[in-house]
């Protein structure tokens, strides 16, 4: 519909110039510009099913909150990246930068943000989750019930002092516009790879349960 308003307008200014600069043909002329500005205008604001799809979840969901962390001494980095990136801490970065993770988002309101820790399979280790009651992570989908949700998993040698720096914040909705998007991509192009080859996107095999509760934490989930 907006585009044959805008191709009406367009044709309407074109006859107005052919027709001379009399004052009545000039009136003409300014009144189909503003309608070639209003027709771009609702053109602009014309949004695909699927953009209709994400702007409604963004409008349905709770509050997004930004979960970030700096965790130094993790045994885990050594397996998933070079251990002196970032001087062997485990720390998030809103924009992805080299030798840093990225934040956690979960569902709003959040009460509380802790470390727990639990007993490794190897005697000289311990685990240490961060939890945050939330309503969960983004990545379960639909918000859950209010509890606490790992968001993070840290490997440190046993008796080590338990992690203190975590923090959230509220993200504006602009940005959580741009987070769920984002998600929503991410989460397609996993469910394709996973139906067509039994892995997940980056080669491995799905393990374990994400964004687990507090008890199923403990239990082993």
């Amino acid at each position: 519909m907006s585009k044959r308003k805008i191709f009406a307008a367009l044709v309407s200014i074109g006859v107005g110039l052919c027709l001379g600069a009399c004052q009545s043909n000039a009136d003409k002329v300014a009144q189909a510009e503003n309608e070639l500005k209003q027709a771009y205008a609702a053109a602009s604001d014309e949004q695909s099913p699927k953009q209709k799809q994400v702007q409604e979840y963004v409008n349905s969901t709770p509050d997004l909150h930004r979960v970030s962390w700096k965790v130094c001494g993790d045994g885990k980095l050594s397996v998933t990246m070079n251990e002196d990136l970032n001087k062997g801490c485990n720390e998030t970065k809103n924009e992805p930068a080299k030798g840093f993770f990225q934040p956690a988002y979960v569902w709003g309101p959040v009460k509380e943000v802790k470390f727990v820790n639990k007993r490794h399979f190897t005697p000289s280790l311990q685990i240490a989750g961060l939890f945050v009651k939330s309503r969960g992570c983004v990545s379960l989908g639909q918000p859950g019930e209010e509890n606490f949700y790992r968001v993070a998993e840290f490997t440190q040698e046993k008796n080590a002092n338990s992690p203190k720096d975590a923090r959230s914040e509220l993200i504006t909705k602009e940005e959580k516009q741009k987070i769920l998007s984002a998600v929503i991509g991410n989460a397609e192009s996993e469910l394709t790879s996973l139906r067509n080859f039994g892995v997940s996107s980056n080669g491995l095999l799905p393990t374990g349960s994400t964004c687990p509760t507090l008890d199923k934490w403990k239990k082993g989930f």
